[in-house]
């Protein structure tokens, strides 16, 4: 019985591992891996419109990718990538929590440089 127990648990946390019928993207040096961000665009220029996309970058992988995904497209949280808010709604959002979402201790100029960023994406 231990067995199979041990079996049907391995078969069950296999299988939430697994998924979907896309095949998993080939690994190479030259490529990132998985967990890793792509890069922001252009590449040589990391100041975009009013905000600074590197700064952005670096506070989203400290502050943010752990619930909304490396791609933007989101975890255990919803993806942020296309939500329509402005720069002020997503700042409030960072400032004061939303829904599961607890309120960030970001600085000001952190939040809204971050916010700026993600409402361009």
């Amino acid at each position: 019985m231990k067995k199979f127990l041990l079996a049907l648990g391995a078969v069950v946390a296999l299988t939430a591992c697994g998924g979907g019928d896309e095949a998993a993207p080939p690994v190479d040096e030259e490529s990132p891996a998985v967990d890793e961000a792509p890069a922001d665009e252009p590449a040589d220029d990391a100041t975009a419109g009013d905000y600074d996309a590197e700064s952005a970058r670096a506070t989203y992988e400290q502050s943010c990718i752990a619930c909304h995904g490396g791609d933007l497209q989101g975890a255990s949280g919803p993806g942020l990538e296309g939500t329509g808010l402005s720069a002020a709604e997503i700042e409030d959002i960072i400032h004061n929590g939303q829904g599961a979402m607890p309120a960030q201790n970001l600085e000001d100029e952190e939040a809204a440089n971050l916010a700026a960023w993600l409402e361009a994406q």
